[in-house]
C-alpha cells in the first residue's frame, strides 16, 4: 500500500498550489477503449494496401495464399518458452484548477510480466516489475504547479507523467479530450515496460527457446530493439488478439492478381490453416494470419484468428517453413481457454493467459484504490 499511501501525500500537499474538482469516490476507473489495440496498429503505420509477399516457398515453389498449419504440440516440440505480456489500470482522480487553467489528474498501475514454461508445462515467473503512474498536463499548469508537484514525486514510488507529451500512442487518441487520451498515454508507458523486459530476456532465447510476446512488435522501441541484434531473425514471435479491420490485401501479379479486404481475406482462411505472409514497414516486419478455431465455433470470422509478427533485419523474405513451423507451434498453444472469462477468449493463447493474470494479482483493487486514493 506503500505507493498509493505516498500519492495520497503528494495529492494532499499539492492542495495548496492548485484547487480540485475531486472525481466521485475519489477515483474514477477508466473504461478502456475497446479498440485500442487496432489505434495502436493505425500509429505505428499509415500503410494500407500490402501487396508485397515476405515469404519464400521451399525448391523454387510457389507461394499459396492459405497454407495448412496442424498443431505441433509441446510434446513434440517445445518451441515456445518464455511468454511476455503487460496490463495496465487507470483512475481518474480529478481536475485541478488554477486560474482559467485546468488539468486532468490520473493514477495508474502499469506491469509487465514475462513466464517461462517448463518441459513438464508448469510456468513460472522470470520478471515481473509494476509501476506507478501520476498523470497530469504540464502544458495546462503554471510552471510553479507543475514543478511544484515534480518536486512532491521525487523520492517517491510514484512516477510523474505529463499528459500532454507527445508520443506514437497518445497521438492516436488526439480526436478525444486529455482526460480519455490518458489511455493512450498510459498504453504507451505500458508497451516500453514491456520492451525493458523484453530485452532482459533475449540473452536466454534461441532457435529452440522462443518469446511470445503479445502485441505488435511494430511499437517503435522494441522495432528498434530487435534491428539492433545483427541480421538474424531474433527468436521473438508477436501475436495479436485484436488487429486493423481496414488493411486491403493484393495477392498476384498482373492481370490475375487479387485484391481482398481483411474481411475476405480471413473469412476462407481455414481452421488451423495461415495466410501468406506480407511485408510491411519497408519490409522490416513480416506479418500473417492464424486461424485458432473453426468458424463454427465462433459468432463472426474475424473470431478465433491471430496475427503474428517478426522483425526481419535483412529485410529480405522468410522460408516458408519457418512461418509454418511458428503457426503450427502457434496453434497448438490455443488450451486451455478461460471461455466466458474475457471477451478475447477466442483468441487468447493460454500461457498469455497466465502472464496477464499474473500482473493483476500484484496490482492493487478498485475497491482498495478508490479507499486509499482520495484527495482529502
Amino acid at each position: 500500500m506503500e505507493p498509493l499511501r505516498q500519492i495520497r501525500e503528494i495529492l494532499k500537499a499539492w492542495r495548496k498550489k492548485v484547487e480540485v474538482l475531486p472525481a466521485a469516490g475519489g477515483a474514477l476507473e477508466d473504461l478502456l477503449h475497446p479498440d485500442a489495440e487496432e489505434r495502436e496498429e493505425r500509429a505505428f503505420t499509415d500503410e494500407r494496401i500490402f501487396d508485397t509477399i515476405w515469404e519464400r516457398a521451399e525448391k523454387g515453389g510457389k507461394v499459396s495464399l492459405y497454407r495448412p498449419t496442424p498443431p505441433i504440440t509441446r510434446t513434440e516440440t517445445h518451441l515456445f518458452r518464455y511468454f511476455l505480456d503487460g496490463s495496465m489500470r487507470s483512475y481518474f482522480l480529478g481536475t485541478a484548477l488554477e486560474g482559467d487553467r485546468n488539468t486532468p489528474v490520473h493514477y495508474a498501475q502499469i506491469g509487465a510480466c514475462v513466464l517461462f514454461r517448463r518441459d513438464d508445462g508448469t510456468v513460472q515467473r522470470e520478471h515481473l516489475e509494476v509501476r506507478h503512474l501520476l498523470l497530469a498536463s504540464r502544458k495546462d499548469l503554471s510552471e510553479e504547479a507543475w514543478l511544484s508537484l515534480e518536486s512532491l514525486c521525487q523520492s517517491t514510488l510514484a512516477v510523474l507523467e505529463d499528459l500532454a507529451a507527445h508520443d506514437v500512442i497518445s497521438q492516436a487518441y488526439s480526436d478525444v479530450d486529455l482526460r480519455f487520451r490518458a489511455g493512450g498515454k498510459v498504453r504507451y508507458k505500458m508497451r516500453e515496460l514491456e520492451a525493458e523486459l523484453m530485452q532482459k530476456i533475449l540473452s536466454k532465447l534461441s532457435n529452440t527457446c522462443w518469446l511470445v510476446a503479445d502485441g505488435s512488435l511494430m511499437f517503435q522501441p522494441i522495432l528498434q530493439l530487435l534491428k539492433e541484434y545483427g541480421e538474424t531473425i531474433l527468436p521473438i514471435l508477436g501475436v495479436s488478439k485484436n488487429f486493423r479491420k481496414d488493411p486491403q490485401f493484393v495477392f498476384g501479379r498482373g492481370p490475375s492478381a487479387k485484391r481482398f479486404s481483411i474481411y475476405s481475406l480471413l473469412a476462407d482462411l481455414k481452421h488451423e490453416h495461415r495466410t501468406a505472409a506480407f511485408s510491411a514497414y519497408s519490409g522490416q516486419v513480416i506479418f500473417w494470419y492464424v486461424r485458432l478455431r473453426p468458424q463454427g465455433q465462433v459468432d463472426y470470422p474475424l473470431m478465433g484468428v491471430v496475427k503474428c509478427e517478426l522483425v526481419t533485419p535483412k529485410q529480405e523474405p522468410v522460408p516458408s517453413e519457418l512461418v509454418d513451423f511458428l503457426s503450427s507451434a502457434l496453434v497448438a498453444e490455443r488450451n486451455v481457454t478461460p471461455h466466458g472469462r474475457d471477451r478475447r477468449w477466442h483468441a487468447h493463447l493460454y500461457p498469455i493467459h497466465l502472464t496477464e493474470q499474473a500482473i493483476r494479482n500484484a496490482f492493487y483493487s478498485r475497491d482498495v484504490v478508490q479507499q486509499l486514493m482520495r484527495w482529502r
